[in-house]
């Protein structure tokens, strides 16, 4: 009897651990069956969601417009589409432009702005352009109207702080770097300094800084071309000369202006010459370190002709700036730029989270000028 009971007490134990593991196997599963089908539905939504962004972004059923109110001339001849935006100078298209360009170098703007800021689409997006410095600016009076004040939403400069930054050429390093002959180069090379200018007594005193330089210098001179010296030559036969005759090239800025580097060093970066550049500007955020001579890095002018003179004379020295600066390519294609800018502008546009802010002052924008204090 003893023995029948304790079997019947196993086998009621038995039962009903099987029926607690069946019970709590069956909420485990139902409950992950609760979860993933709640999982599989947000998943479906999220594709949902980025499908529909995706069709946001490439719709053939949104254009937009890029208003230019004043387009300066040189643009004119450039590309006017990129994806799914088109550029237009047809004012009458104002209200229903995703984003109208004012050109702060150009005038025309008027004394104040089209319309008033509160009668906005504020969807729309002002820009404020310029390629120009404050300095090359000061006799424009339009923009620095008070009306233009708090109405600017992006910014489109020279700066890599703007919103669409459009610089005057590009470095990139190359895949593989040039092998030449580098000793031939240096032997062939019978002129010392070039500087091809027109904008006669500019703002950074280049004109006098260049004087004392050619005051200094004894058995070498900086050869003046253009309107400002007494040289001519084409503008297509200039990178030959420089590359085959002259060691340095004078790339110096107008003016002294935060991030302002025009075309001058990109223009000759890629030629057989080391350039000598002056500006306000950081150039080793721009050009490989040991690939050009700053001004800046002198005491003074007779230091700076000191070692020039030393660089044109040394073989191992002149040729570490060529090999250095030959494993980089630069690009100074105006046209080019201006497509990346349009394009930039063409992406912000597309943006579902598209950023629309308020600058008070375009101008402040555009950074400082100084006066140098190097001459």
């Amino acid at each position: 009897m003893k023995e029948w009971f304790k079997k019947m007490s196993k086998d009621i134990w038995r039962s009903q651990g099987l029926r607690a593991i069946f019970s709590i196997s069956s909420a485990i599963a139902f409950c992950y069956y609760i979860y993933l089908n709640h999982f599989v539905e947000r998943s479906n939504l999220v594709e949902a969601a980025k499908e529909e962004e995706h069709m946001v972004l490439n719709s053939t059923n949104v254009t937009h417009t890029i208003l230019w109110w004043n387009q300066p001339i040189w643009v004119v001849p450039y590309e006017t589409k990129c994806s799914n935006c088109i550029t237009s100078t047809n004012r009458s298209v104002f209200d229903k432009s995703s984003a109208v360009v004012f050109s702060l170098a150009d005038g025309h703007m008027g004394s104040q702005p089209p319309i008033e800021n509160n009668m906005r689409n504020q969807n729309q997006i002002w820009v404020a352009f310029s390629l120009e410095t404050i300095v090359q600016n000061s006799w424009i009076k339009d923009y620095k109207n008070k009306h233009w004040k708090d109405v600017f939403n992006w910014t489109w400069n020279y700066r890599p702080s703007a919103d669409i930054f459009m610089p005057y050429g590009r470095v990139s390093e190359k895949l593989k770097p040039l092998s030449k002959n580098y000793s031939m180069i240096f032997q062939r090379k019978n002129k010392f300094a070039a500087w091809a200018v027109s904008h006669c007594n500019a703002h950074s005193l280049r004109d006098k800084f260049v004087k004392n330089m050619n005051m200094r210098l004894q058995n070498h001179s900086i050869d003046i071309f253009g309107k400002c010296g007494p040289l001519k030559i084409s503008k297509d036969k200039l990178p030959s000369l420089l590359s085959h005759d002259y060691k340095f090239y004078l790339a110096f800025e107008n003016a002294f202006c935060d991030d302002y580097v025009t075309e001058k060093i990109f223009a000759h970066f890629n030629t057989d010459i080391i350039n000598v550049v002056r500006g306000k500007a950081n150039y080793t955020n721009i050009f490989p370190k040991g690939s050009f001579i700053n001004t800046s890095d002198f005491r003074n002018t007779s230091d700076l002709v000191n070692y020039l003179v030393e660089v044109s004379e040394n073989e191992t020295l002149y040729s570490n700036y060529l090999i250095q600066k030959d494993k980089f390519q630069a690009w100074d294609d105006l046209k080019e730029q201006y497509k990346q800018s349009i394009c930039n502008i063409c992406r912000q546009l597309n943006d579902p989270y598209l950023e629309r802010k308020t600058i008070y002052d375009a101008e402040e924008e555009l950074g400082q000028c100084i006066k140098p204090n190097d001459v």
